[in-house]
């Protein structure tokens, strides 16, 4: 368990809940009856997580699942790189917890050694087009086990060979994360997020709910997007989904 009083300096805005269906609904309902930014909802287990196409992100004990409530005073053309400046934050602090090479896979997923460690899923609401709350739900494999049904993810335990405190984890990615959302030039997100990434310059194939695509990923804009070249040498732009490399 994590409880609020072990994190002194924000006692008042971390919720724990031994178990809920998704702390992304937790957060949701406490994001529009008015909390505070950088409100936490955290979750021992959850029996309906989700990520990305409404795919089930299983709970397994041991893990590390949150959901933060965040108020950044943006317009909402902005509000991708918020989760572009999280994921980037994680996969830095996940290297300081051993001998890591933490990456980000577009458009925030977090690997280690091709296989999946974290997952992060964004909501928002706005008003006319400045954000009223941006919420951004993030599971990471700490000390559970991925076991067989899930081959292609690992957690930091089976990585490393030892358990990872995960209080030690959550504490020191929110401090680095807020001190990075308070001082953050939102114009050079993508491209320092582009220094962290796996995902640049290998073939990819892409899933939305619409299509699936396959190319060559060149580059992100600056609203986040991926640019896959295609077969016939044409430029896609894909604003999301989700995205397998090839090689």
């Amino acid at each position: 368990m994590l409880y609020p009083w072990e994190f002194p300096t924000r006692e008042s805005k971390i919720h724990y809940f031994p178990e809920v269906s998704s702390t992304m609904d937790i957060a949701r309902q406490k994001a529009r009856n008015g909390c505070p930014d950088f409100t936490i909802v955290i979750a021992g287990h959850q029996n309906k997580g989700r990520g990305r196409l409404n795919r089930i992100w299983k709970s397994a004990v041991g893990g590390l699942y949150f959901t933060l409530v965040l108020r950044p005073r943006i317009p909402v053309a902005l509000s991708s790189r918020v989760s572009f400046l999280a994921s980037m934050t994680l996969a830095r602090v996940l290297c300081t917890f051993g001998d890591l090479d933490a990456r980000v896979k577009w458009p925030n997923d977090i690997l280690v050694d091709e296989r999946k460690v974290s997952g992060m899923l964004t909501e928002l609401e706005a008003e006319a087009d400045q954000v009223n709350f941006i919420n951004i739900g993030i599971g990471i494999n700490v000390n559970n086990a991925t076991g067989r049904f899930e081959p292609q993810a690992a957690s930091l335990k089976e990585l490393l060979g030892r358990a990872v405190c995960r209080r030690d984890l959550l504490d020191q990615f929110l401090n680095e994360f807020e001190t990075r959302m308070n001082r953050a030039d939102f114009d050079r997100v993508v491209s320092e997020w582009k220094k962290h990434t796996i995902t640049l310059n290998r073939q990819v194939r892409i899933v939305t709910r619409q299509e699936t695509s396959e190319g060559l990923a060149v580059d992100v804009d600056d609203s986040g997007a991926l640019i896959l070249k295609m077969v016939d040498g044409s430029l896609k732009k894909i604003l999301y989904g989700d995205c397998f490399h090839q090689d």
